[in-house]
């Protein structure tokens, strides 16, 4: 069987969660996430005044990810 590898590019917020999804689907693959800036999310962390607008106490990415699609 061929390894599988998965290039996710750009890191907001539907590509750090597709990447999550990706290798909770296919624990066998390699995800690689790339991402031009240096801090993926970036957008994310500045959105809400600061306090990112998506969740308020959940700060793990696989509990989060359960939640969203």
């Amino acid at each position: 069987m061929l390894p599988l590898n998965i290039v996710v590019i750009g890191g907001g917020a539907a590509g750090f969660f597709g990447a999550i999804a990706c290798a909770k689907l296919n624990p066998h693959a390699q995800v690689t996430l790339i991402e031009a800036s240096r801090q993926p999310l970036a957008k994310v962390l500045i959105s809400g005044g600061g306090r990112c607008n998506v969740t308020h106490a959940c700060f793990e990415p696989e509990r989060l990810v359960q939640n969203y699609p």
